[in-house]
């Protein structure tokens, strides 16, 4: 079992120096020098801080700050060596874990970074309250949990207590981490930890999450203050298996509580390296592989966020690429840089069969699928060919399948041998050009496998890969600059684009089949549909308003009907259905611009369905309060569809009826034992009191016309409560009913029977 006792030095800060001790508990600190024969770096994690009081010869009493630090990685600290330790992260504390990396010594350098957030980011374990890693438990029957973002200066604080039920087997923190933890790298635990009283020694260990296997194991001490504990294990087992972090907590007693505080579970070489932390980079880029633009190469500025005002410069090339860096989605520089004949759909020597339903990785163009005696590309011309031979060029391309290998030739001579994965993966062959007459410049993708896909390939000038710039069939050979958006925007390709944007300020088809003009005039279909600012003109035609003749103009006229009449019958009395206000109700429908043909009238019935009302062919209805398509509804929704040449105008209108005056009634549900409860003991009475006017007439209604519905964040909870009918003029009501909070809704029907 590997549980390193790792080595823990004082570094203490001269009384003399005018430097100040500015580390805390958590912190993993560096340092990093050249003595002029060899790099001295050291790694360690900061474990106490203090000052101590140091009286000088001269009996002067004077600080001395310094912290105590656990040996993680590197070279041992020395008397005489430069002890300079800066921060890079903290264990715990995410407002101290970023930090400033300036190097002059490094592979790579010089460069300057700015890193953060490794120890989260990176962490296998970092349990929150939210949705993400929480704190678990063997609770052996007799322990519970409760979790709290901020408790007594700590964060993240997960309260165990021992409940007294008898035990059932081996009880405490239980942390699953996942598969992949190999050997022999080593595993960072880190966490504050106090207990309702002392314990001497309270075991743990890493291991296997069935139990079979453990890397490392141990025991902590346990007080009643908060105290910092740093584990280091190396793994010894295979990676294949899930892993868990536990702390057994079997000594609790019925009433003993123990407190867990900010565990974070990550690899050391998580917080040795910092490539994948960098923020951004100035200096030397290379050695950074952002995800969108791969290994970075050169001198430059690496930044995820960036922003500037004024004036913005640039002078080459602006590209964007998707959040997975598998395309361009607008591209500004160089027009001509995919020199391949149509990437997007393929051109090939022969057909080649489509992988139908496969979405491409840059979001663009057709997947295809490379069969057994492969394909022929047909890259470029044979005059390109010619003039380009010579001249380094890289081929690439979008592929996955199988394990299995392509081999791709140009013109006969075999470039490179790829091993394929199954996921999509971006492979590029660097090349020098051949010529070979008469032929156009051609491309062999032969494969020992099946099922390979293969989609957007590009061929560019230089020995690497850019971004991906998709290509149709048509190509502009030249050095010249533009712009092309692939969403949102003018669409094609940047070389033949679906709209241009001209010198002149115009914008026009790519085909040239319309164009705008930036005064306003233009034309279309090639310009026979033309228009100015005052006539349109159709083939040497002008059309205006005034020279249509009336058929014409009503021809023109937007067609429409619409409905008129009273919309409520007015009742007095609920119960008095024969005292209504008005009788009767006539609609009128009106016809615009048009004489129908056939008209109808329609209901809409309970089913939610359109029905036609019989013997209603004339543009007015006469509706009475005890018509049956009321079908006992107090609403009806009426329609009006008029006829003419095939086509239907139709105007909807809806009438109600009202019950008012001392016949208003008003439903108050009231709870015994008040709305709101704790620690989920709920237990309470809900009854409904009906008034009619301010008189109450509750014992008037019959039990079974009091339906209760229940409504709350939970619908499939409330869909299953709800199904199961809950009559009468009382509810009662336990904590099976609520899960944090409901609300309890109750209808009535008015009635005596």
């Amino acid at each position: 079992m590997s549980l390193l006792n790792y080595n823990r030095y004082k570094i203490c800060i001269s009384p003399k120096s005018a430097k100040r001790q500015g580390l805390r508990t958590g912190d993993v600190v560096r340092r990093q020098y050249f003595d002029g024969k060899n790099v001295v770096y050291s790694l360690m994690a900061v474990l106490e801080t203090g000052i101590d009081r140091i009286t000088t010869l001269e009996g002067e009493e004077q600080e001395s700050p310094y912290f105590i630090g656990a040996l993680l990685d590197g070279d041992v600290p020395q008397n005489g060596q430069i002890l300079d330790f800066v921060r890079i992260t903290n264990l715990f504390d995410e407002d101290r874990s970023g930090a400033m990396y300036l190097t002059a010594s490094d592979s790579q350098s010089p460069y300057m970074d700015v890193i953060d957030g490794m120890a989260q980011e990176k962490s296998l374990c970092y349990p929150r309250g939210d949705n993400g890693c929480r704190y678990t438990l063997m609770t052996g029957g007799r322990l519970s949990g409760e979790y709290l973002p901020y408790k007594d200066g700590c964060s993240r604080v997960f309260s165990i207590l021992c409940t007294g039920i008898p035990l059932q087997g081996k009880c405490g923190l239980e942390q699953t981490i996942g598969k992949g933890l190999e050997n022999p790298e080593r595993i960072l635990i880190s966490y504050k930890i106090r207990a309702s009283r002392d314990f001497p020694s309270l075991p743990f260990s890493l291991g296997y999450a069935d139990g079979t296997e453990t890397d490392g194991s141990g025991t902590v001490v346990v007080s009643t203050l908060w105290q910092y504990k740093l584990a280091v294990i190396t793994i010894d087992y295979l990676p294949e298996y899930e892993r868990s972090f536990r702390l057994d907590l079997s000594d609790l007693e019925p009433g003993d509580r123990c407190e867990i505080a900010e565990l974070n579970i990550i690899r050391l070489s998580d917080i040795a390296t910092f490539a994948d932390s960098t923020k951004a980079r100035v200096g030397k880029v290379q050695g950074i592989i952002d995800p969108t633009f791969g290994r970075l190469e050169g001198y430059g500025a690496y930044f995820q966020r960036l922003y500037a005002t004024r004036d913005i410069n640039i002078a080459g090339t602006l590209t964007a690429g998707d959040e997975t860096g598998f395309a361009s989605t607008f591209y500004v520089g160089r027009i001509h840089k995919n020199c391949l004949i149509n990437s997007l759909y393929g051109n090939f020597l022969n057909p080649v069969e489509r992988a139908i339903g496969e979405q491409p990785p840059a979001g663009i163009g057709d997947v295809f699928l490379i069969p057994a005696d492969g394909v022929m590309l047909v890259a470029q011309t044979q005059s390109w060919a010619e003039t380009h031979q010579g001249e380094n060029y890289c081929f690439s391309f979008w592929a996955k399948g199988v394990s299995g290998t392509l081999t791709v030739s140009q013109n006969g001579h075999p470039l490179q041998e790829i091993k394929i994965e199954n996921q999509w993966k971006r492979y590029h062959i660097p090349f020098v050009i051949r010529y070979e007459e008469p032929e156009d410049l051609l491309i062999e993708i032969t494969t020992d496998t099946t099922g390979v896909l293969f989609c957007c390939a590009q061929l560019e000038k230089g020995e690497r890969a850019t971004l991906y710039q998709a290509t149709d069939g048509k190509l502009a050979d030249t050095d010249e600059y533009g712009a092309w958006f692939a969403r949102g925007g003018i669409g094609g390709t940047i070389q033949n684009p679906l709209l241009k944007l001209n010198a002149d300020g115009s914008i026009s088809a790519g085909d040239g089949s319309f164009v705008i003009h930036p005064d306003g005039t233009g034309y279309f279909a090639e310009g026979r549909f033309k228009w100015t600012k005052d006539t349109i003109t159709l083939q040497d035609v002008t059309i205006r308003w005034e020279d249509f003749d009336d058929q014409a103009k009503e021809n023109l006229l937007t067609k429409y009907v619409t409905i008129t009449g009273t919309n409520l019958f007015h009742y007095a009395d609920a119960l008095q259905e024969d005292a209504c206000e008005p009788a009767e109700i006539t609609l009128f429908a009106t016809e615009y611009n048009f004489t129908a043909t056939a008209r109808r009238w329609q209901y809409m019935g309970s089913e939610g369905n359109w029905k036609d009302i019989p013997g209603t062919n004339s543009d007015y209805l006469k509706l009475l309060p005890v018509s049956h398509f009321w079908e006992d509804r107090d609403v009806l929704t009426l329609r009006y569809i008029a006829t003419l040449d095939e086509s239907e105008y139709f105007e909807t209108y809806t009438i109600s009826k009202q019950y008012d005056g001392a016949d208003n009634y008003s439903v108050y549900i009231a709870s015994a034992n008040g709305n709101v409860f704790r620690n989920g003991i709920i237990s309470t009475t809900l009854s409904a009191r009906v008034l009619k006017g301010g008189e109450d007439i509750t014992e008037l209604i019959p039990e079974k016309n009091f339906l209760w519905i229940r409504v709350s964040d939970n619908v499939a909870d409330d869909a299953c409560w709800n199904t199961v009918t809950h009559t009468g003029r009382t509810l009662e009501i336990t904590g099976e009913d609520v899960y944090r909070k409901a609300v309890f809704d109750c209808e009535v029907i008015i009635s005596t029977q």
